[in-house]
């Protein structure tokens, strides 16, 4: 017998389904392969990520915000302005992905989020390099407060379209694919804009109203926006998101981000809290290293900053080698045990690069380390999905975006607290203890391998 289910909107638009008990369990059962297009055009979502983070965490603590902001606590307010636009992200993104799991339009439920936001954070991003060049403080300030703002509002839904479309099993490969698109965008950040970054042509500063300094700052910024523009226009052609997602039955009903973080929080199965803690201290890590790096590499290992920026194309390039393999790797030996792997990978390269100043040498032991990052970072979200069920995968995204936000607040902050009070040569050693705990708390993780959302407390 039909039944009848009727869905409120958030934007107050009411729409009716008619979904037949049999085409509900053909819906609920589809079949085992894997939509490599998808998966493609999804990691484009992702790239754009890439590609804008690697340039703004390159260039605003190393020389934007040092412009305005200097004396004895340099690096402590720094790395507050770095911090605080996360601060919006934390709570807007797992608000938004839980949100749009109840969404339902004409183009879908995440589309709409993407089309939006990436946009808007394009534009964004690329006046921050107008308020640093010709306007002031408080202008940068703005936009890149917009920008944050913008990305908090894409970023998960575009993450939580892959699980929509691609079956569990699959979802670690899938993972994959997406961070090797997010790792190319890194990659143009990183050795490309880097190389942009320098230029100095007078005529092309002229036509853009800043000095000839200042030309290749205004072209990096510039050509990472057109690309997130062309990226997201890509997405939207090629993946046709259902537009009325079938409602599963027998699963338990979509959930906002309060309820998520309740019944994980009361649930007797400790998994999802130690896997969501594990992300945080590994974030914590991750998020120290990539803001501070260039100021690192500039003041400690007497690089300019520009190549100071280019050596982390050792993990970004890395990252793409390494991010479908690491997703196939899940699947032979776990996903937990490949998290364990990558871990103890960047344990052993933190310790080498508190030792060694080679230029090319560093290039190579981060390259390592992009292999260890590739097997916790593909893993891990999918490892979230796993135990908080197909119904609430908006809000496992928002979850994890909730404590790998929290990091990017609280890392970079405590980094350049400590770093006025010590030496920003403890930078690895920082990261090392950081990484010690997420290994250790990974260690009691149990559920999330492939099936085991059938398991799971959370996810009954």
């Amino acid at each position: 017998m039909a039944k009848q289910i009727e869905i409120q909107l958030f934007l107050g638009v009411r729409v009716e389904m008619e979904n037949d008990r049999a085409s509900d369990d053909a819906s609920q059962h589809p079949p085992e392969k894997m939509r490599w297009l998808y998966v493609f055009a999804i990691g484009l979502g992702f790239f754009t990520t890439g590609i804008s983070w690697g340039v703004y965490n390159s260039y605003l603590p190393a020389d934007f915000l040092p412009t305005f902001i200097t004396g004895t606590l340099q690096n402590t307010i720094i790395g507050a302005i770095m911090v605080m636009d996360n601060v919006l992200a934390l709570f807007m993104q797992p608000y938004i992905s839980a949100r749009s799991d109840k969404v339902r339009t004409r183009f879908g439920r995440r589309m709409p989020f993407v089309m939006i936001g990436t946009p808007l954070a394009a534009a964004f991003f690329f006046l921050i390099v107008y308020g640093w060049t010709i306007l002031n403080f408080w202008a940068m300030f703005a936009f890149l407060t917009a920008f944050n703002v913008s990305m908090a509002f894409y970023r998960a839904p575009v993450v939580a379209l892959m699980p929509d479309l691609v079956p569990s099993v699959h979802r670690s490969k899938a993972n994959g694919v997406i961070n090797l698109m997010g790792g190319i965008g890194s990659i143009y950040a990183f050795a490309i804009a880097s190389r942009i970054y320098k230029l100095q042509d007078p005529g092309l500063a002229a036509m853009f109203g800043v000095g000839p300094t200042q030309i290749g700052p205004v072209l990096a910024f510039l050509s990472t926006s057109i690309i997130m523009v062309i990226a997201v226009l890509i997405l939207y052609k090629l993946v046709k998101e259902p537009p009325l997602p079938p409602v599963d039955l027998e699963k338990p009903k979509e959930i906002g981000i309060i309820q998520a973080f309740r019944l994980v929080s009361l649930s007797k199965e400790k998994s999802a809290r130690a896997i969501l803690a594990a992300i945080f201290f590994w974030f914590l890590a991750y998020n120290s290293i990539e803001t501070w790096f260039t100021k690192y590499g500039k003041e400690v290992l007497g690089f300019a900053t520009a190549d100071a920026s280019f050596l982390f194309n050792g993990i970004a390039v890395s990252f793409v080698i390494f991010a479908v393999p690491a997703g196939f790797a899940a699947g032979k030996v776990g996903r937990r045990n490949a998290i364990l792997a990558g871990l103890v990978i960047m344990l052993v390269s933190m310790t080498a690069l508190y030792f060694v100043t080679d230029y090319y040498v560093i290039f190579g032991v981060l390259a390592v380390a992009g292999l260890g990052w590739a097997l916790v970072n593909v893993n891990s979200i999918v490892m979230v999905w796993e135990q908080l069920g197909k119904a609430r995968l908006g809000a496992g995204t928002g979850l994890y975006y909730a404590f790998s936000t929290s990091a990017a607040i609280v890392g970079p902050f405590v980094a350049g607290v400590i770093f006025d009070l010590t030496t920003i040569k403890l930078l690895f050693p920082l990261s090392i203890a950081f990484l010690l705990v997420a290994l250790l708390i990974t260690l009691r993780v149990k559920l999330g391998e492939i099936g085991d959302e059938q398991k799971s407390e959370v996810a009954q």
